[in-house]
């Protein structure tokens, strides 16, 4: 009985070993094939630019798959001609740049894993810079250098216009308050709204005063229960008046003084004479 029972188990053994054996091979032989197809593929769209030939590029392509999985065949294929060069670049990279092709295709290699200044950014603040360097090409670049992660944000949370309005926004004078940061971070909670506003308002928020407002509290401008032309205004107006209301002060003050220093002196020394006060007058008008 035990001998019988011993013999069943070593069968079992014997084909799940078979089984295992079939199977590897099987998906070894489906990823060659994956990988020669994709390499024709690419051959035939793009000529040389892909590689010198079908059997040296898919077994470039096959090693990424072994390395990574057979996803980076597909990756591959999505994303042109350099991807295969790009992803052996990116070295100990490679799974994130496969990651970037099989999101955003060609697009994902030309403005991320092409471009070192973009690819450093990528790997600094994660899939949602990927996102925004492929969005906004020739603007999330310089804007995420200057702004960090409150630019990834910012320009996730916006169209390509306002991605655009955003970049030129940094380079005027709303910007050079120091203020720059906070706008960026107003822009990434609120997003198209808040862009929209800042762009339309951009003179009056340049002045200073306005923006230290806003920025403190957005939510009332940006849903039109606060009026920022009048919060600029009353930074102007309120200053000129006070100061006027100041000066009037200090003059009725002095004319005081001179009023009660004259009653003073009249009591004491009694009333000038009429012709000393011609004399005065005299003198005055010389």
């Amino acid at each position: 009985m035990k001998t019988k029972t011993s013999s069943a188990l070593a069968a079992i053994a014997v084909a799940l070993a078979l089984c295992t054996m079939f199977a590897a091979h099987a998906r070894a032989d489906w990823r060659s094939r994956a990988s020669t197809e994709a390499a024709e593929y690419l051959l035939e769209r793009f000529g040389v630019k892909a590689g010198r030939s079908v059997p040296a590029l898919a077994k470039r392509i096959e090693s990424l798959a072994a390395r990574y999985g057979d996803e980076a065949i597909m990756a591959v294929r999505k994303g042109g001609p350099e991807a295969v060069g790009l992803v052996e670049a990116a070295g100990a990279d490679g799974a994130r740049a496969l990651r970037v092709l099989a999101v955003h295709g060609e697009e994902g290699a030309a403005r991320v894993l092409a471009r070192p200044a973009a690819m450093k950014q990528f790997l600094r603040y994660g899939d949602e810079a990927a996102m925004v360097l492929v969005k906004h090409p020739g603007v999330a670049e310089p804007l995420v250098e200057r702004g960090g992660a409150q630019a990834v944000r910012a320009l996730s949370s916006v169209n390509p216009r306002n991605g655009r309005r955003l970049a030129m926004l940094m380079e005027e004078d709303i910007a050079k308050t120091g203020s720059h940061a906070q706008l960026l971070e107003v822009v990434g909670k609120h997003g198209d709204g808040a862009a929209d506003f800042i762009w339309r308002n951009k003179g009056v928020l340049a002045g200073g005063a306005a923006l230290t407002v806003f920025l403190a509290n957005p939510e009332p401008f940006l849903k039109g229960t606060r009026d920022i032309a009048q919060v600029a205004t009353d930074g102007v107006v309120k200053p000129v008046v006070s100061g006027t209301v100041t000066l009037l002060c200090v003059l009725l003050g002095v004319i005081a003084v001179a009023v009660c220093g004259v009653g003073v002196l009249a009591h004491k020394y009694g009333l000038p004479k009429p012709e000393y006060i011609g004399q005065a007058l005299g003198m005055l008008k010389r």
